[in-house]
Formats: structure tokens, C-alpha cells, sequence
């Protein structure tokens, strides 16, 4: 692939020996000049096919002058997946000294900071797009030099609401640039973001474009709201104890909970049972919100008890099971939720504890799950068309309701749900639909 010495060097640095299915087919691609549409789950390998090329694009431009902006500029949904990414670009071109500098650029840090590496010059920005659009509007960057542009995970990214930060920054570029986007699944707002943006683009496709709880499997069960610590306590314990008589290794764990009070206090509870635990939420600093997340990749803390800052983008390889101690309050988080687990191929389980405030969501999962039985993906699905198909589902299950004399919600195929009658209202409410947000502003839960 004719690859420029100092990557080689890198690569053999880190071991990197056979590469995935993604880098064998997107690397000579990208190497080449053409435009990508990768169809590839995040654990597949994405980050490298596209960052090597990237790299080697760099130390080929005329290098930067005073006042010029990047070379390259990647977008991804959240800061985390940010994260991830430039340590791959370091990582790889750890050897081509200050030919190749990367910075981040996200929310949740001062802007200063970055202001003073985008204003002296680096060849690659990767950057949450909320945050990015900032940098562009106070003048602190542009996209003059800008001729290689990857959007990763862009399906999160319109999922989230960042369609119009993309669209500004595509629009703006270069005449000439070279362009890769990459999508676990493929909706139409994705098609058409190909349509408009990709020039002739080569589609790679590795593994099953699917919805993301294709391979999660779903437990309801009900528990009064003051048995839900002691269910859960036992659950997890049950895990650990099985694990300990040479049973399965207890898998990394996510527990979603409503507030930021109440994640500290089920972490410190769980700790206090002997199960290691850390909090996740908006109330914690960015180094603790990162210390927390490292812990609990490396898998020296099994346990994440967390708001539904984790719900939207957090991406750590090995999440086998995430618990809903509080059910979330509509059915779209309730997918983003579970769908941190069985990622990349592999299998993972969602447990819900569910009280009587909770039966017209429960009573939307089971009718999707029914759905899903049937063959029906698309009840789990993401993106705006999704959406629009989720709403319209949710109006011809709501006609088909019925409160029984006995209190009982009768949802059709997907069974009864007992309410009691202070909730009894929520059978007629109009469902909760979630609005467009920012992942730069998530931590403020």
C-alpha cells in the first residue's frame, strides 16, 4: 500500500499485525483518493482504516501557514468516541513528531485551551460537531485547508440532532476534498447525507447492517419501588457469586438511573455489598467523569451506575448487561439504553425493573418485542424516519387500549398490564416524544 515509513514504524510499534475485515477492504480505498460509505459496527476496526490514510494524506500537503486550519477533520457524536479516536491518531503517528498534530476539540473542557492549539496550527481536528461550529463562528479556525473529512457513527450524529452542524461544515468545505462517512445502520437520512455529500462513493459493508438490540436479549420485571435496590443487589451479587464457583466471568454491568443523587447513592450502596462500583453523571468533573469511564473499561470496576449521560454514544467493548433500575421516559431512550450492550456482533442483556408508573412504556416494549417475534426490526430501529414510523405505531396502539373494571391495561397482543389508578391517566396521555439534542450539552442531566 506503499505506506509512508514513519506509519509503518508505528504500526509494527504497536504490534498490529492482521488487519480486519474493514481495514483490509477501506485502507487501499481511502490510500487511493475515493470517497467511502463504510457500513461497519464500532469494535470492527473503522478507526485505523481511516486513520492511517488519513495520516499519510497529511504528510503529503504543503505544510500549514500561519492562520490555516486542518488538513483533516473527523466528527463523531460524542466526546468519548472523540477521545478514542485521536488516541488511535497519536497512536499511529506517534513518529511523525510535529509533521502530523492532532487536537481535540469537544465540550465539557474550557474553550481556551483549545483556541490556543487551533489558533497555532495542527493538521487534524477531531471534534464533536456542537463544539467545532463554535470554534468556526468565534474565528478561532476554517476549513480553507481542509481536504480529507470523515464523519464517524454519522447515524449518531443525526440521531442526536447534529444534522444542521454537519451540513454547515460539509457546505463550506474545499471544492476539493475527500470525504468518508461511516454508519453502524443505514437510514434514509443517511442515504441521502451520502447522496449529497459523497462523490462516487465506494461502499464497504462488513457484517449485517442491523438495529442496534438485534442481538440484546430483553427481561421485564416488576418491582415496587422500594424492593428495586435489594432486587438489584441481588442480581448483581448472583453474578459475582457465580463467577466465583467457576461460573461465567461477571460481565461489565450499566445501571441506568434517573438522577444524579440517586447514582451515588446505588454506587455506594452496591460498594457497600462488595461489588466495585462507579458513578457516572453531569455532576462529576471531567476528570472524574473520565476516571470513571477508564476504570470501568479496563474492567477494574464491573459496575457503572449511570444517568442517561451513558445512554447516547458511550462505547466500551465488553458491555454484557445493562440494568434499568429506573425505566427512562419514552420508548427512544429505552432503545439507546440497551443498545450498549450487544454491539459489534455480540450478545448482551437488558434487564428493566418496571413499577406501576412505568406500564404505558412497558406496555410499548412488549408490543415492539411482539413485533419484533414477528420479524418487525424496524420497532427498534433509529434515525427521524424511525421516528416517524414509531409514532405512528404508538397512535394505532393507543386506539387499541382498553381499561378493564379490574384496572387492568389490555394492549392487544402484547397482554395486560395491571395499573393502579394514580397512573391510570398515562393509558390517555399523549407518549412523550424526546427532542433534538446536543451531545456536547449531555452531561447536563
Amino acid at each position: 500500500m506503499n505506506l509512508h515509513a514513519n506509519i509503518v514504524a508505528d504500526i509494527q510499534h504497536h504490534k498490529y499485525e492482521t488487519p480486519t475485515p474493514i481495514q483490509s477492504q477501506g485502507l487501499p480505498i481511502a490510500l487511493s483518493g475515493r470517497d467511502i460509505l463504510g457500513c461497519a459496527e464500532t469494535g470492527s476496526g473503522k478507526t485505523a482504516s481511516f486513520a492511517i490514510p488519513m495520516i499519510q494524506h497529511c504528510l503529503y500537503q504543503p505544510p500549514l501557514r500561519g492562520g490555516d486550519g486542518p488538513m483533516a477533520l473527523v466528527l463523531a457524536p460524542t466526546r468519548e468516541l472523540a477521545q478514542q479516536i485521536e488516541r488511535e491518531v497519536r497512536a499511529f503517528s506517534r513518529t511523525c513528531g510535529r509533521s502530523v498534530r492532532a487536537s481535540i476539540v469537544v465540550g465539557g473542557v474550557p474553550m481556551h485551551e483549545q483556541r490556543h492549539d487551533l489558533r497555532n496550527g495542527v493538521e487534524i481536528v477531531v471534534a464533536t460537531p456542537g463544539r467545532f461550529i463554535d470554534h468556526l463562528q468565534q474565528g478561532n479556525t476554517n476549513l480553507a485547508r481542509v481536504s480529507y473529512v470523515v464523519l464517524d457513527e454519522a447515524d449518531r450524529m443525526l440521531d442526536m440532532g447534529f444534522e444542521p452542524q454537519i451540513k454547515e461544515v460539509m457546505n463550506n468545505l474545499p471544492t476539493k476534498h475527500q470525504t468518508l462517512l461511516f454508519s453502524a445502520t443505514m437510514p434514509k437520512e443517511i442515504e441521502e447525507l451520502a447522496r449529497a455529500y459523497l462523490n462516487k462513493p465506494v461502499t464497504v459493508k462488513i457484517g449485517a447492517v442491523s438495529t442496534p438490540t438485534a442481538n440484546v436479549s430483553q427481561r421485564l420485571e416488576h418491582a415496587p419501588e422500594g424492593q428495586k435496590l435489594d432486587l438489584l443487589v441481588a442480581l448483581i451479587s448472583d453474578e459475582v457469586a457465580a463467577e466465583g464457583t467457576g461460573g461465567p466471568p461477571m460481565p461489565l454491568t450499566i445501571v441506568f438511573v434517573e438522577r444524579k443523587t440517586k447514582c451515588d447513592e446505588v454506587a455506594a450502596a452496591l460498594r457497600e455489598e462488595g461489588i466495585p462500583a462507579n458513578a457516572l453523571h453531569g455532576g462529576l468533573n471531567q476528570n472524574e467523569r473520565e476516571a470513571a469511564l477508564r476504570d470501568f473499561a479496563r474492567g477494574d470496576i464491573k459496575v457503572l451506575v449511570a444517568t442517561d449521560v451513558a445512554s447516547r454514544g458511550l462505547d466500551i467493548k465488553g458491555i454484557g448487561h445493562v440494568i434499568n433500575m429506573d425505566l427512562p421516559k419514552t420508548f427512544e431512550d429505552y432503545v439507546h439504553r440497551i443498545g450498549r450492550t450487544g454491539r459489534a456482533g455480540t450478545k448482551g442483556r437488558a434487564t428493566s425493573l418496571w413499577n406501576d408508573r412505568d406500564s404505558y412504556l412497558v406496555a410499548q416494549i412488549k408490543q415492539a418485542l411482539s413485533e419484533l417475534e414477528k420479524g418487525n426490526g424496524f420497532v427498534f430501529a433509529t434515525g427521524k424516519e424511525a421516528r416517524k414510523e414509531e409514532r405512528q405505531l404508538a397512535r394505532e396502539f393507543k386506539s387499541q387500549l382498553k381499561m378493564t373494571s379490574q384496572g387492568m391495561l389490555q394492549t392487544g397482543t402484547a397482554g395486560a398490564v395491571k395499573v393502579d389508578d394514580k397512573y391510570a391517566h398515562m393509558a390517555a396521555a399523549t407518549p412523550a416524544t424526546a427532542g433534538t439534542g446536543v451531545a456536547d450539552a449531555a452531561w447536563d442531566d
